[in-house]
């Protein structure tokens, strides 16, 4: 990664450009054409640094619903479990974590039942008992890595 790869990075965190042309647009930024721009997202994105690019959504004002769910998976079955949870479009997050409760997903429904059927079938296919934690406020922290 060079300094161009860093200035690139810094953008996509912070300004990525409402524009028909972004990459374009980044690239115009740091004194790159359109093409180059593009190659070197990939290259970053190929090689992990970039894992995804895209918009956050405030389900509240879908008028959808979310819920956080803990659950405590041994570890032998970690694997099935996350990639049965992946599977399901509604999850946003989906993580590890020290403790008892190891497993974390977050999942939104333009229905609260609709949430449940899915914490319901996962709990039924698994045995598992998973804890729900319905979103009472939001708490959002800007997170920034300068490169």
């Amino acid at each position: 990664m060079d300094e161009i790869d860093r200035k690139i990075l810094n953008l996509l965190q912070e300004e990525f450009p409402l524009d028909p042309h972004p990459f374009a647009e980044i690239g115009r930024r740091i004194g790159l054409e359109e093409g180059e721009t593009l190659q070197r997202v990939k290259q970053l994105k190929e090689n992990g640094l970039i894992r995804r690019i895209g918009v956050v959504i405030d389900p509240g004002k879908l008028n959808y619903t979310s819920t956080l769910c803990g659950v405590h998976v041994d570890e032998g079955r970690l694997m099935e479990v996350v990639e049965a949870v992946n599977r399901h479009r509604g999850v946003t997050h989906n993580y590890e974590r020290e403790g008892d409760l190891n497993l974390w997903f977050t999942v939104i429904a333009e229905k609260e039942g609709d949430i449940e059927d899915l914490i319901q079938g996962l709990e039924r296919t698994f045995s598992l008992k998973i804890y729900r934690f319905p979103k009472k406020r939001v708490f959002k922290i800007k997170t920034f890595f300068p490169m």
